[in-house]
């Protein structure tokens, strides 16, 4: 008999992960090449999209899976997508900073040493700024705080959308009790 198995947990955050991490590229190239001075409407964006996405992930994992979803199955669901998300935006964000757009760090070096001068740091401070900062403004850089916030800031979302979204039978953690 051949029985029709539901997709894994870790197939559907992948796909959805795929979805999150084309469109938050999208969404920093328009921030990028709209020369917005602030990345905060771009980062909005993407957290408003990578919640929507979790939780049309999680209403399928439900559909596929007996109406059922344990919280941590969200949880892990949800950082799963993060990951994978994180993973696809890095490609081609080291593509475009380091081929398409290689002035783009040296511009966010000057837009940085603008913002601190507007607050009143000069002198030795900014250097200290800056030379903290400089490590990350590298393609390799970029990439590595891209993987690490996406992982982190998605591990967060997971932990407050999972517990709107997940459906349980009452059991411990989500599990059906014996009989």
């Amino acid at each position: 008999m051949n029985e029709l198995r539901a997709p894994s947990l870790g197939r559907i955050a992948a796909k959805y992960g795929l979805v999150q991490g084309i469109l938050s590229f999208l969404i920093f190239l328009a921030a990028t090449l709209g020369g917005g001075k602030s990345n905060w409407p771009a980062s909005i964006a993407a957290a408003a999209l990578l919640i929507l996405l979790m939780v049309l992930a999680h209403r399928e994992i439900k559909q596929t899976h007996d109406g059922m979803m344990s919280y941590p199955q969200g949880l892990g669901s949800g950082t799963l997508l993060s990951a994978w998300a994180a993973l696809v935006k890095c490609v081609p964000i080291y593509l475009y900073v380091r081929y398409i757009d290689t002035g783009y760090f040296a511009a966010a070096m000057r837009a940085q040493q603008a913002a601190l001068q507007r607050r009143g740091i000069t002198g030795a401070q900014a250097q200290h700024a800056m030379s903290i900062t400089a490590p990350m403004m590298t393609p390799v850089g970029t990439v590595i705080l891209t993987l690490i916030t996406g992982v982190i800031g998605g591990f967060i979302i997971a932990l407050i959308v999972s517990i709107f979204t997940h459906k349980s039978d009452g059991g411990a953690y989500g599990s059906r009790p014996p009989g």
